[in-house]
């Protein structure tokens, strides 16, 4: 038996053999790091950033103090 298309302003008969799939739990964690790998890994990335700004406002501090004519210790 072969399925003819609806006619115009005719809806098709629900199809009752599939169900919806429940939304997924919006409180479960997405991802979960039981290693501590990422932390590790986050914190040297952190660290390496900081001393690089540290270093960058170094250098910011003695350029201003030479253009001042300040003595740098």
């Amino acid at each position: 038996m072969t399925r003819r298309p609806a006619a115009r302003g005719v809806a098709e008969p629900i199809d009752t053999s599939t169900r919806p799939v429940p939304p997924p739990d919006a409180t479960a964690p997405i991802f979960v790091d039981h290693s501590g790998r990422r932390a590790r890994v986050l914190r040297r990335v952190a660290y390496s950033l900081v001393l690089i700004a540290l270093a960058l406002l170094a250098l910011l501090w003695l350029s201003q103090a030479s253009v001042l004519g300040a003595e740098v210790p």
